[in-house]
């Protein structure tokens, strides 16, 4: 079973007197549209049904493109659409492109934080912004706080940073539903999000010394065995030592250290980090081994 949904985007500007567009900025542009929808589509209906995101055909204007949205669902879930089961397609556009939808809680929050959000316990939240206050559907705010969805909207706009291109529309037929002007795209850039503290933890290892670090906050590069990691040395009264010669090193020296490892989720992926809090013993390389008395030279 297949529904659609079909919607006009636009673009206008000097640039497109001529009803064309470089396909260097439009291809990326619409890949991201696709991208923005399909992850709306999972985090709002999990694997329980496709979407695809189709061009239909384009029409003289500014630059307008005709969308079709399509879902696709087994016979199974079909007869649950008519509840909260599955975000139809034609709720999907809407709360990504609609009046009320995605592009313009961006562009109403001006792509910051809300102060506050009240969960209203019936599907819909209060959000406080800028000494205004306005309710929104917990979905679209589950669109607004998810990283992939973001920077997909970003790139849908990445357009209006062309000199000469100055808006972004959503059309339903010659009705402007959603318009987002080249001074608001900056409402869209993806803010800088806080890296999320996993797991912390200390153990005592042994290291071989790969290389090391005489500046500050430069890090040293360790072995133990498997992998090479790169550490921060917090021990001060190792570093002085080093630092005054009292200790030197040789290769094949072992470090007996208490580690610290941190994991932390990152915009990019997971990310490790390592500190030393203290080297325990300086376990230098054997030099010679003596396994035998001197020997004497023949009189």
């Amino acid at each position: 079973m297949t529904k659609n949904a079909e919607f006009r985007i636009a673009y206008e500007g000097a640039a497109l007197r001529e009803h064309t567009m470089d396909v260097r900025d439009l291809s990326p542009a619409l890949l991201s549209l696709g991208q923005l929808f399909d992850e709306a589509n999972r985090i709002l209906n999990g694997d329980k049904v496709s979407i695809n995101l189709q061009i239909k055909a384009h029409e003289a204007g500014s630059f307008e493109i005709l969308l079709q949205l399509y879902q696709s669902f087994g016979d199974q879930v079909s007869h649950f659409l008519a509840g909260d089961f599955v975000t139809s397609v034609l709720n999907l556009k809407e709360l990504v492109l609609g009046g009320g939808g995605l592009f313009i809680l961006i562009k109403r929050l001006k792509g910051g934080k809300p102060k506050k959000i009240t969960d209203l316990k019936n599907g819909m939240v209060r959000i406080e912004f800028e000494g205004e206050s306005f309710e929104a559907p917990v979905k679209l705010l589950r669109l607004y706080q998810d990283f992939a969805i973001r920077k997909s909207a970003e790139e849908v706009l990445r357009p209006l940073y062309r000199e000469g291109i100055d808006t972004f529309e959503v059309r339903e037929k010659k009705t402007i539903i959603t318009k987002i002007k080249k001074d608001e795209a900056q409402y869209f850039l993806l803010p800088d999000i806080e890296d999320e503290k996993l797991i912390t933890s200390e153990n005592e290892s042994a290291y071989s010394i790969i290389s090391l670090a005489f500046k500050d906050d430069n890090k040293w590069r360790l072995f133990d065995g498997n992998s090479t990691i790169s550490v921060i040395i917090s021990d001060e009264d190792f570093l002085s030592k080093v630092d005054k010669n009292i200790i030197s090193f040789a290769k094949g020296d072992i470090l007996r250290c208490r580690v610290r490892t941190t994991q932390w989720r990152t915009q990019n992926g997971l990310k490790t980090e390592y500190e030393v809090l203290s080297v325990i013993k300086h376990i230098q390389a054997a030099r010679q081994l003596l396994l035998f008395d001197a020997v004497e030279e023949e009189k």
